[in-house]
């Protein structure tokens, strides 16, 4: 199988970077959705990955119900180019700016739901997430004095539980 090449990305060496291969990649999967136009594909490498963001208009369906098909999406674009460029990067992608309120979002519940806890010494569950939506509520209470976090359950029920310390 050869490779798929667009003459413009080209450079003088006939090679191409990990981010622009993975944002031609991800250009084309994005034809198979119902959008209006085309969404803007940008791509960068930082050090241990390979971002790529979209953005246009009516990419909301790109996002999905919690994330749900931009993780989809994620996972079969990084299974894409890491085997068609023997990369072991991570493939990282999001959609206008998704990931960046979603986090936000996470961190004040985790510290609305911490109040909550040491207020009234209840553990409280905060339902089935994602190991990187998980990842972001231990994070944010890790230091915090009067409670501490847990995962229980199995995937995909997998979630974090909330509880008072000891005193």
């Amino acid at each position: 199988m050869g490779e798929d090449k667009e003459p413009d990305a080209e450079n003088g060496d006939n090679q191409i970077s990990v981010a622009e291969h993975a944002r031609q990649i991800c250009h084309k999967l994005l034809t198979f959705f119902p959008l209006f136009d085309t969404p803007r594909v940008r791509g960068w490498e930082e050090e241990d990955k390979v971002c790529i963001e979209i953005d246009g208009d009516k990419s909301g369906i790109l996002i999905g119900k919690h994330g749900q098909t931009l993780l989809a999406l994620e996972f079969v674009l990084a299974r894409m180019v890491q085997h068609q460029t023997n990369s072991s990067k991570r493939v990282q992608l999001d959609c206008e700016g998704y990931r960046k309120r979603r986090k936000t979002m996470l961190e004040n519940l985790a510290r609305q739901t911490a109040d909550e806890v040491a207020d009234t010494k209840t553990p409280v569950a905060l339902g089935p997430m994602s190991p990187e939506e998980r990842k972001i509520i231990h994070l944010a209470l890790k230091d915090h004095p009067s409670v501490f976090t847990e995962s229980i359950d199995l995937p995909p029920n997998r979630q974090v539980v909330v509880k008072p310390r000891q005193s």
